[in-house]
């Protein structure tokens, strides 16, 4: 069970750096983020705006 709880977490901080970074967040910042507080992660960072999607194109 150990395992898969570290198996969960690692996955978790590469999904959330690299959902931030399609969103134009910071990869190493997310990843950090995502250490601290696990899986939960994934959905906050869904929580903040896209960056990307700002510069006139739509919505």
């Amino acid at each position: 069970m150990d395992i898969v709880t570290l198996v969960a977490f690692v996955i978790s901080i590469y999904l959330a750096g690299r959902l931030a970074e399609r969103r134009g967040r910071s990869f190493k910042v997310w990843g950090w983020i995502a250490a601290f507080i696990g899986p939960l992660a994934l959905p906050l960072v869904f929580l903040f705006p896209n960056l990307h999607r700002r510069n006139g194109g739509p919505a």
